[in-house]
């Protein structure tokens, strides 16, 4: 079975969030594909060791994993 279409869109999805993250770690505002809504990071969540990427409509919600 060939896998290599489906790690390659794994591969493009990884690559697309990192940047993402990285954009918002410096500050940059960025609006949600969906909605169009400024994304908003936060470190500081309620649960140690996770961080959230959220717009405000609820249509982007990336849980992060801050541990090591």
């Amino acid at each position: 079975m060939d896998f290599s279409n489906l790690n390659k869109k794994t591969s493009d999805s990884f690559h697309k969030q990192r940047n993402m993250l990285k954009q918002l770690a410096q500050g940059k505002t960025l609006k949600c594909e969906k909605c169009n809504t400024v994304l908003t990071l936060d470190l500081a969540t309620s649960e140690v060791g996770k961080g959230v990427v959220k717009c405000k409509q609820g249509c982007t919600d990336i849980i992060l994993d801050l541990g090591a």
